[in-house]
C-alpha cells in the first residue's frame, strides 16, 4: 500500500485544514495516511471522520517535539495507533502553552523593531488551536511584503541563534516522549534521526521502547536508508515513512506523499490499528 505517514495540518504548524488534507491524498492515490501534528492530537478524531466520509484510510498519530537532555539537541517522536489520545494531549498542553508564549514574545520583539505587523495578523493563523507557530509570524510577514517565503534569509535572521526574535522554547525529555507515547497503546517511532542527529541515541531508545524509524524522509540519502535498514534489522524494528508535508509552510516544495512510502498489509502499523477501539 502507498502510504504518507508524517502529514501537518492546521491543528500545529501546516497550512492546510484537515479535509483538504485527505481529499489531496486520495487525489495523490495514497491509501493510508497519518496526520502528526506537532504535540497535539486534538486533530485526529477530524480526520478519522473526515477519512470516513471520503473513503481514506487515516492512522492516528502525533509528532512529540523532544529533546535530549545530555546533548540538547532535537529529537522528534512519532506515535501511531495511539489508544488514549487524551493523555497525550495533558502531557503536551505545558509545552504548547510555552511555545505559544515565547513565539508570541517573539512576535513582539518583530513589531519593536519596526516591522508592520500585528498580533491580531499572526493570531488568525493560529487560531484553530490558539498555539502561535514561527510559521505563522512568518506568514504575517509575507503577506505585509517584507519576504516571498516563510524560509529563507528573514527567517534565519529573525530566527537563527543571534536572531531578534529567538527565544529558546522548552520541550519534552526523549525518554518522557518514548514512555508517553508507549503508556497510551502507541507504537514510538524515530522521526526523520539524521536531521538532528539522532543516530547514536538509538540504542537507548530500544530500551526504553522503541518500536520503529523513518526511513523515508526528505532529509535522507540512500545511504542513510541503508543505515537505518541495517539498524532496525538488528534490533528489531519496523520502518516508516512520509513526505512531512506541511503545505504552505513546508521548508523545501514537496508533495504530499512525495516519498512513495509503501507498506505491507503486514505491518505492525497496519495489523495494529485494527485493534484500536471504534476501528474496524
Amino acid at each position: 500500500m502507498k502510504v504518507d505517514l508524517h502529514l501537518h495540518s492546521n491543528w500545529s504548524d501546516g497550512s492546510m485544514g484537515i479535509p483538504q488534507l485527505v481529499c489531496y491524498a486520495k487525489d495523490a492515490g495514497i491509501d493510508v495516511i497519518s496526520i502528526t501534528d506537532h504535540d497535539t492530537m486534538a486533530g485526529q478524531i477530524e480526520a478519522q471522520d473526515e477519512g470516513a466520509k471520503q473513503g481514506q484510510k487515516v492512522i492516528n498519530g502525533v509528532e512529540i517535539s523532544a529533546f535530549n537532555p545530555e546533548t540538547g539537541r532535537k529529537v522528534h517522536i512519532l506515535g501511531y495507533n495511539v489508544k488514549n489520545m487524551e493523555a497525550v494531549n495533558r502531557a503536551c498542553l505545558p509545552y504548547l502553552e510555552d511555545r505559544h508564549r515565547k513565539n508570541l514574545e517573539s512576535a513582539l520583539r518583530i513589531i519593536k523593531a519596526g516591522y508592520l505587523i500585528r498580533i491580531d495578523d499572526v493570531t488568525a493563523y493560529a487560531s484553530l488551536t490558539g498555539t502561535v507557530y514561527r510559521q505563522h509570524i512568518m506568514h504575517a510577514l509575507v503577506e505585509r511584503g517584507y519576504t516571498p517565503t516563510i524560509y529563507g534569509p528573514l527567517y534565519k535572521k529573525l530566527f537563527g541563534p543571534d536572531g531578534l526574535a529567538f527565544v529558546k522554547s522548552s520541550y519534552m525529555g526523549v525518554k518522557e516522549a518514548v514512555d508517553l507515547i508507549r503508556e497510551c497503546g502507541g507504537h514510538a517511532v524515530l522521526a526523520h534521526p539524521f536531521q538532528y542527529d539522532s543516530v547514536e541515541l538509538i540504542p537507548r531508545l530500544v530500551e526504553w521502547g522503541l518500536a520503529g524509524i523513518e526511513y523515508q524522509h526528505h532529509t535522507q540519502t540512500e545511504k542513510h536508508q541503508e543505515a537505518i535498514s541495517w539498524i532496525c534489522n538488528r534490533y528489531n524494528l519496523f520502518l516508516t515513512g512520509g513526505s512531512d508535508f506541511h503545505g504552505f509552510y513546508s521548508e523545501k516544495a514537496l508533495l504530499l506523499g512525495a516519498n512513495g512510502t509503501e507498506l505491507g498489509l503486514e505491518h505492525q502499523l497496519i495489523v495494529s490499528e485494527k485493534s484500536i477501539p471504534g476501528r474496524k
